[in-house]
């Protein structure tokens, strides 16, 4: 599956603190992360009684449909005009067959794009008429009610879609130290390389984790200091290597990222971080 590939750099940090940011950002990452779904569907004129049956006219079942309806992939534009896109928002199919449905047929509500558009959902067999009420949420994975995923509706309320909210699929560290004469300034840099599904870019996933991580270490100085995210971000640099698109697989990546000649003006930088 196509994945969004982004390297990035971070220091310089003193020995050790490479180990303590990256451990943090992966759990962050893996569970943290806000991403839009479909998370429930509703048929009309829908006569089956389970997701092992069949709707007349449908040649997939409907636990095909719940499965082709997950692969869809939803992205939220953050529009001012827009207000708050948390949802639950809704979003229709109402198609006369015989043809085939894709994700380009969904009537999505503003601020909602489809990523992978050819996305097959059914194919009507006969001249009939498709109609299903999709609710959209956005959501991150260690957020979810509990024993959501084992809801169940009644065949007239519709059917839960078991929605993956983890855009971050593949998350790697690197750390390499910095030699000096003196061993109280050895500082060392620390690599990153994430790959998402392209509902966050990995730059907004490292930026969003970031900030999620500071906020909660923030908590406790209230009371004691005022401290800000932009304060904290003085004390440190992050630079983005590369981020783009490269296709089936992230590895297809190139491997000499890390020998970019771009840090050998970081080598100067200021070392004393009290």
């Amino acid at each position: 599956k196509n994945l969004v590939c982004g390297r990035f750099a971070l220091g310089p940090l003193k020995k050790g603190q490479g180990q303590l940011i990256s451990s943090t950002l992966r759990k962050t990452l893996f569970n943290a992360i806000e991403c839009t779904c479909f998370t429930h569907v509703k048929f009309r004129h829908s006569r089956a009684t389970n997701v092992l049956q069949n709707i007349y006219g449908v040649k997939e079942s409907i636990s095909e449909i719940l499965d082709n309806l997950n692969q869809i992939k939803l992205k939220r534009k953050f529009r001012s005009d827009l207000g708050d896109l948390q949802g639950p928002l809704y979003a229709s199919i109402d198609l006369q067959g015989p043809r085939s449905v894709r994700a380009k047929d969904i009537k999505c509500p503003p601020g909602i794009v489809i990523l992978n558009k050819t996305q097959v959902i059914v194919t009507l067999t006969d001249n009939v008429r498709f109609f299903a009420e999709l609710t959209i949420e956005t959501n991150s994975a260690d957020s979810l009610p509990p024993r959501r995923l084992e809801t169940r509706f009644p065949p007239e309320d519709g059917y839960a879609i078991d929605a993956v909210f983890t855009p971050v699929q593949k998350f790697s560290e690197s750390i390499h130290l910095q030699d000096f004469e003196n061993e109280n300034l050895q500082t060392e840099m620390l690599f990153l390389e994430i790959s998402t599904d392209g509902r966050v870019t990995p730059y907004d996933a490292l930026l969003k984790a970031s900030e999620k991580v500071i906020t909660l270490f923030l908590s406790f100085y209230a009371g004691e200091k005022k401290g800000t995210y932009s304060d904290l971000a003085e004390r440190v640099r992050v630079k983005a290597i590369k981020s783009s698109d490269f296709g089936e697989d992230s590895e297809d990546c190139p491997d000499d990222w890390q020998d970019s000649e771009d840090w050998d003006d970081w080598e100067d930088a200021d070392q004393d971080w009290d």
